[in-house]
C-alpha cells in the first residue's frame, strides 16, 4: 500500500503530509546506510588487518571491524522492526509510512 492509498483509508491526520514523508525518507536512508555502511565498513577494516604488519594493530582493525559489521545490521534492523512495533500498538502514522528499506 503506498503512502496516498494509506492516507486515504486511514483516519490520521498526518498520512499525506511532508512531515510523514521526510520521516519515511530518513528512516528508510538510516536503515540502508546502516545495514550496507556497516558490512562495507567492517569488511574494509578486515581487509586493514591482513595488510597490517604490527600484531596489535591487526588485532585493533579486525575487532573493530567485527564490531561493525555485526551492529550495523543490528541498528538497521532496530529501525524495521520499530516500524512493525509501532503498527502493532496502533500508532495511526505506522499505517501510512513505508519504512522498511528494498522490501
Amino acid at each position: 500500500m503506498t503512502s496516498v492509498a494509506a492516507a486515504q483509508t486511514s483516519g490520521s491526520g498526518l498520512c499525506g503530509t511532508p512531515a510523514i514523508d521526510l520521516f519515511e525518507w530518513a528512516a528508510r536512508t538510516g536503515a540502508g546506510v546502516l545495514f550496507l555502511g556497516g558490512l562495507l565498513y567492517g569488511g574494509f577494516k578486515h581487509a586493514r588487518a591482513g595488510m597490517s604488519r604490527n600484531p596489535e594493530r591487526s588485532s585493533e582493525h579486525r575487532q573493530t571491524g567485527t564490531m561493525a559489521m555485526v551492529a550495523g545490521p543490528i541498528f538497521g534492523l532496530v529501525i524495521v522492526l520499530g516500524e512493525q512495533a509501532a503498527g502493532a500498538a496502533g500508532f495511526n502514522a505506522a499505517q501510512c509510512a513505508q519504512l522498511t528499506p528494498w522490501f
